[in-house]
């Protein structure tokens, strides 16, 4: 399938389920909201597994609204 193709399908698909497409939450975010979000991660990761070892994560969150 082509480009186009894949889209139109993907379209069709969110009509059926009578929802938008995919957007990315993280661009909802704040300098703040990320960095207070990354801190809870990091205290709460090395609360579990000790921090003897640099830990790196990403973090992507997406929604879409029902219509």
């Amino acid at each position: 399938m082509e480009y186009d193709d894949l889209m139109k399908e993907a379209e069709e698909h969110n009509k059926k389920m009578h929802r938008t497409k995919d957007i990315n939450v993280n661009d909802c975010l704040t300098y703040e909201d990320r960095n207070a979000i990354a801190q809870i991660i990091d205290k709460r990761v090395a609360k579990e597994y000790g921090d003897m070892f640099p830990f790196h994560w990403s973090f992507t969150c997406s929604g879409h609204f029902i219509c």
